[in-house]
């Protein structure tokens, strides 16, 4: 099966500390790049084509979805509703919800495709229509991320067909094989209705079809059947995100494939490139697919093995094929991934212990073809080398203790950004309790003696899957509150925030430390360096428009964003450049699971201390 989802019962590693093929790769090229993506969270410009591979790859998936027995090539783009799918990813039962391609009527045999032009000819005049909304999906996407970089204008909408028919056409080539070979040795099984555990995404609920597949003919295999079921597995846009991993039995590997054949009983796994396949990447993308093979192998019993391996490079049209790992290949494959996993994810490692070294760039022509490597180092390239060691950046102090501000009688203390922490545990009574949703109350008032806090609920689940209401919530009952994230309101309140680490439980443990509302330190000063700026801007529920400013700030101990209203920021917001040095007084803190984040609000205070490109203050 292509989807093996955590048995939640064994699973001691949760969906947030998993090794992947990306991260592995990302540390390979350099530790240090790594580090700060993935524990500073550093986040890299976010240009037009990152989301333009999206949108290319929701297309395909999208015509690979539907089918020419029932959907004809001039019907809108939303002709085959949503599939319906639980949360978690796992499908909905046809008891619980009508899945879309249940109500549709077949078309006549005479009606459908009879030839591979025929059917190619549905394939595009579908694509054109499901093409512009995914674009248009990922260019709202594009506008509302804080990182957006470049200029959406200069998305090229029929190079981005062209991209989308070329993988119809690769497609299409394993149709004509799937007819040739008569619909394979699983031609019988399908015409009568038999279903993989995980089919292929056809807006079909999983279960088997009772009396035969509506689509089935008899004698020969008709071109409408071919496409059918040679129809690869692949994340059906309409399921949730991140939900149709393939993870590893121990848990600490999952990875997502994009598509998978097995028609011919013999799986295939493709990675769908929208590029040229002309840079380092393509080293990436043959080490991604051969842990591919790995991750399949040990989510098989350790007897299934694909039987291919392709990248389809839609850029440039062409496949390269992968040379397929041997056995003693994957299981060593499999022990990189595990120490590595032990390395940077069974606990988080310091900075120091993932240094700036990164690999010798690769050279690769268009198709992904390996030549001459660049004449340039991996640093040249990077996003980070302002702030790295190995670029113009440096891992020491930059600021005293404490730094005597323009206009301020005393000098100001700083606080070490890795010594930061938005969390506290407090007990205490529930003094009210507020709205509900599917049982769960989402707000509630805390007493501790003569002091009150607001307790806010953002997730009702915590990272292992366990509610993180976990006590019945009831005015005057006991409670717990461990790991919340202490924060205070424009209005000067306390909020006790409840994200995926932190947990209401009944007091019935007098041994545990807990936090005094009003001695828990509120307000922060912080010194060091820009990373980088951001903006970003929206409209609100209520109609009214809103912006926001923020940075990313390190110092030697740490990073964190620093994010406020952007009517709040003085004037000295517009005039960083990265690299400076600067000293940001009376932040509040905020978090979401392990990212620390600080509130810029009106009294705090942004002062520019040296900048980047001089060294007068």
């Amino acid at each position: 099966m292509p989807v093996r989802m955590a048995d939640s019962q064994h699973d001691e590693v949760g969906p947030y500390n998993r090794m992947s093929a990306s991260q592995a790769n990302a540390y390979k090229s350099c530790p240090r790049l790594w580090f700060y993506q993935k524990v500073y969270r550093f986040k890299m410009p976010q240009i037009p084509v990152l989301f333009v591979g999206r949108a290319v790859e929701e297309a395909v998936c999208r015509v690979l979805r539907e089918s020419p027995g029932f959907i004809s090539a001039a019907s809108s783009y939303d002709a085959l509703g949503t599939s319906p799918y639980h949360q978690d990813g796992t499908p909905c039962a046809v008891e619980e919800k009508t899945w879309p391609s249940v109500g549709l009527m077949p078309f006549f045999p005479n009606e459908r495709p009879q030839t591979r032009e025929a059917l190619m000819t549905w394939a595009t005049e579908r694509a054109q229509h499901h093409l512009p909304p995914a674009l248009n999906r990922m260019q709202e996407q594009w506008e509302k991320d804080e990182r957006k970089a470049g200029d959406w204008n200069d998305v090229d909408p029929k190079r981005c067909l062209d991209m989308v028919v070329s993988a119809i056409a690769f497609h299409l080539d394993e149709v004509e094989r799937c007819f040739n070979d008569n619909g394979g040795p699983g031609l019988e099984a399908w015409r009568s209705g038999q279903r993989e555990p995980w089919p292929a995404p056809d807006g079909f609920p999983h279960q088997s079809f009772a009396t035969g597949h509506p689509l089935a003919g008899k004698g020969q295999v008709s071109w409408t059947e071919a496409w059918e079921i040679a129809r690869p597995w692949f994340v059906d846009p309409d399921a949730p995100s991140f939900t149709m991993n393939a993870i590893h039995p121990d848990h600490w590997f999952q990875g997502e494939y994009d598509l998978v054949y097995r028609w011919s009983g013999t799986p295939v796994i493709v990675d769908l490139k929208a590029s040229v396949g002309a840079n380092d990447r393509s080293g990436d993308y043959v080490d991604q697919l051969n842990i591919y093979a790995m991750l399949w192998y040990v989510t098989h019993q350790r007897k299934g093995e694909v039987g291919g391996l392709q990248i389809w490079y839609l850029g440039h049209p062409s496949i390269k094929t992968v040379d397929l790992p041997s056995v003693e290949e994957m299981e060593a494959i499999e022990s990189e991934m595990k120490t590595l996993w032990k390395l940077l994810k069974s606990e988080t490692p310091s900075r120091d212990e993932c240094p700036p070294e990164p690999r010798l760039m690769r050279g690769f022509a268009p198709g992904g073809k390996p030549t001459s490597p660049p004449d340039e180092s991996r640093c040249e390239r990077c996003d980070w080398r302002r702030v790295c060691p190995s670029g113009s950046g440096t891992d020491e102090r930059r600021l005293p203790s404490s730094v005597q501000l323009p206009g301020s009688s005393q000098r100001t203390p700083l606080q070490d950004i890795g010594s930061l922490n938005p969390r506290a545990t407090v007990r205490g009574e529930l003094f009210s309790v507020g709205y509900l949703k599917d049982g769960v109350p989402l707000k509630m008032t805390l007493k501790q003696g003569l002091n009150k806090a607001h307790i806010q609920v953002v997730s009702t689940t915590q990272s292992d899957g366990s509610p993180t209401v976990a006590v019945p919530a009831m005015k005057g009952v006991r409670v717990l509150l461990k790991d919340a994230v202490f924060t205070i309101n424009w209005k000067g309140e306390i909020i006790l925030k409840m994200d995926p680490f932190s947990q209401l439980v009944a007091d019935d443990d007098p041994s545990v430390e807990s936090f005094d509302l009003y001695d828990y330190q509120a307000k922060h000063n912080l010194g060091g360096t820009v990373v980088y700026t951001y903006q970003k801007s929206g409209v609100g529920k209520t109609g009214k428009a809103w912006s926001r400013k923020g940075l990313m700030l390190m110092d030697h101990s740490g990073a964190c964003k620093v994010e406020g209203w952007a009517d709040d920021w003085n004037h000295q917001f517009t005039m960083l450049e990265v690299g400076d040095v600067v000293v940001i007084g009376n932040l509040g803190l905020d978090a979401w699971a392990s990212e620390i984040r600080c509130d810029y609000s009106r009294k705090s205070r942004l002062q520019i201390i040296e900048r980047a490109s001089s060294s007068t203050a």
